[in-house]
């Protein structure tokens, strides 16, 4: 168990899946946090939200940035994901979050 999760941590795409059950987004070097900026700004990309959001990850503050450190990658994308779907619900604060204007 431990070599598969060795090899999953080293970037093995088939033990990340076996291990993880996901492979993990580019940037991404570790399922667990702490997270690069370049991983997270990987999956808000990946989500369909903009570099323009207000919550773009190159934007958070630190007490943001630890919070999604708290999170898995599967936890990350389903926050991501979340926030689309409510820009595209039409929530403005989330549309200003996502793609930096309301639409």
């Amino acid at each position: 168990m431990q070599g598969i999760k060795s090899a999953a941590d080293d970037g093995n795409d088939d033990h990340q899946l076996n291990c993880y059950g996901i492979i993990f987004p580019d940037n991404c070097a570790t399922y667990y946090g702490p997270h690069s900026v370049e991983c997270l700004t990987t999956i808000w990309q990946s989500k369909g939200c903009l570099k323009e959001g207000t919550k773009a990850p190159v934007k958070l503050n630190t007490t943001e940035k630890n919070a999604l450190d708290l999170l898995n990658v599967n936890e990350v994308i389903n926050n991501f994901e979340t926030v689309q779907a409510e820009a595209n619900g039409g929530d403005k604060d989330k549309e200003l979050e996502c793609y930096g204007l309301g639409l």
